[in-house]
């Protein structure tokens, strides 16, 4: 048996990537989770009477949403009265039925059509009532698909509080705690808003594995917890803005809105221990996740007669995931693969997004080794300034060895893999694969802007950088 050559190993980490977008595409996950028995509409083992319900309505968004509702109106049919998610433009150019309305929102950066959405959505869900089952359907970027600013506040001051909170920068956590005090579908606003539902289930696909929060997918995160119970307060938000110094920058209807409400608990938040959340009012389930996608991984790498390290899988501690600045993230995980590693072995490595969207291009991610930078120089391109400008996705594309999926429609963040093989061995095969989402820290001068990359194809390229050294 001779060992794999570099386009084998490139070969079983395409493979990967395909098994693991398969297992977890919005509608693989729904089926292992969501079935229907006669009339009986049966999730995660709980079961609903439909004869209870006169009307069942569909709310949500995110970038799994047109797929995630497609599946669910494939179980459910005409039971499905009415449904309003919010999607990405293109998503909503291909609707679903005459019982659900798609919402052409836009992400990062929210748009008009998805404030109407919203507001779609909490006009239906105060007149849920108990004979109305209401289905939430939530997913990555449900926080700006779905953003709508409470009266007094306008979607331009919304969009401003977002970007300057950016510019701090502030964690995911900080500018969640604010924009879940001026936005009433966040924080549980949507649970609150049908309040009196016969019952709420809420089904999400997971893309925040790591946060502050030191909690794995951690629910008030996904789409800043529309459905769930929450802690941050006003007097939070205010501190958020405070100590990045930016309350003077802030518009000033949103420090209006926060100064008037301090102290009102009516106005706050839904409280975790809310009567709302017990479980004969409120069913959560996670349907897909970061550690599905790595076992999905595992089961690719084992098929090709791998030998597989999980790294991050199945701990609930965050440190374990993947989580730190592209440039920093690539020394740990070089500390981790070096054990692995003897005399004459090779590396092949890749990163890559599950919602095959890397950042600022049209790549989910790309491959390297040992001999990448060496084809780069006999094609007489200079990775250095691909890296300085931000550009990995070029530099990838023009070597072949991009990871390109085109938007998938689900999004369960990033998946790393580094396989060992070795020449002279052909029975030595080792995969580590990571899971997590690493970032990137972009500095250019002023008026400059970055090229086509995301943190999947630097992460690779620095990987590419330490490959070249190591083979030299």
């Amino acid at each position: 048996m001779d060992a794999p050559s570099a386009s084998a190993k490139q070969d079983t980490i395409r493979d990967i990537v395909s098994h693991v977008l398969e297992r977890v595409l919005p509608e693989t996950a729904l089926r292992h989770h969501v079935t229907l028995d006669g009339n009986t509409l049966v999730v995660d083992g709980k079961r609903y009477d439909l004869n209870r319900f006169k009307k069942i309505l569909v709310v949500g968004g995110g970038k799994a949403g047109r797929t995630t509702a497609l599946e669910l109106s494939s179980i459910l049919g005409e039971r499905i009265t009415a449904g309003y998610l919010n999607v990405y433009q293109d998503q909503a150019k291909e609707p679903i039925s005459d019982k659900i309305k798609l919402y052409a929102a836009d992400h990062p950066t929210p748009n008009e059509e998805g404030m109407k959405g919203a507001r779609q959505m909490i006009e239906s869900l105060k007149k849920a009532d108990g004979s109305t089952l209401v289905i939430a359907l939530i997913s990555g970027g449900g926080s700006a698909l779905m953003a709508t600013p409470v009266d007094g506040i306008s979607l331009e001051d919304y969009k401003n509080i977002g970007n300057l909170l950016l510019t701090v920068p502030a964690t995911i956590d900080e500018i969640n705690s604010v924009r879940k005090h001026i936005d009433p579908l966040k924080g549980g606003g949507m649970r609150k808003l049908a309040a009196n539902a016969g019952a709420f289930i809420t089904l999400v696909l997971s893309d925040v594995p790591v946060t502050k929060t030191g909690v794995v997918d951690d629910p008030s995160v996904i789409a800043s917890g529309p459905a769930v119970g929450d802690e941050s307060t006003f007097q939070m938000a205010k501190n958020v803005l405070t100590s990045h110094k930016i309350w003077d920058k802030a518009p000033a209807a949103v420090k209006n809105y926060i100064e008037k409400n301090l102290g009102k608990d009516e106005n706050e938040t839904l409280r975790k221990d809310s009567p709302l959340l017990t479980p004969d009012k409120s069913q959560y389930v996670m349907i897909a996740n970061n550690d599905q996608a790595m076992e999905a991984a595992k089961e690719t790498a084992d098929k090709h007669g791998y030998t597989v390290h999980l790294i991050g899988w199945n701990t609930g501690l965050t440190e374990d995931k993947i989580k730190d600045e592209v440039s920093v993230e690539i020394k740990k995980i070089q500390n981790v693969v070096t054990p692995h590693v003897g005399e004459g072995d090779e590396i092949t490595f890749a990163s890559f997004s599950t919602d095959g969207v890397d950042g600022h291009s049209d790549l989910a991610g790309a491959i390297s080794d040992r001999n990448t930078l060496k084809m780069a120089k006999e094609k007489g391109i200079d990775y250095r300034q691909h890296l300085e400008s931000y550009d990995s996705a070029s530099f990838f594309k023009k070597l072949g060895l991009e990871i390109k999926t085109g938007p998938t429609g689900t999004n369960v963040a990033d998946i790393a893999i580094a396989l060992i093989t070795n020449p002279k061995k052909p029975d030595r095969k080792i995969a580590i694969i990571f899971g997590g989402e690493a970032t990137v820290k972009i500095s250019l001068p002023e008026g400059r802007k970055p090229g086509f990359g995301g943190r999947n194809t630097h992460l690779t390229l620095l990987a590419a950088e330490i490959l070249d050294k190591i083979g030299s």
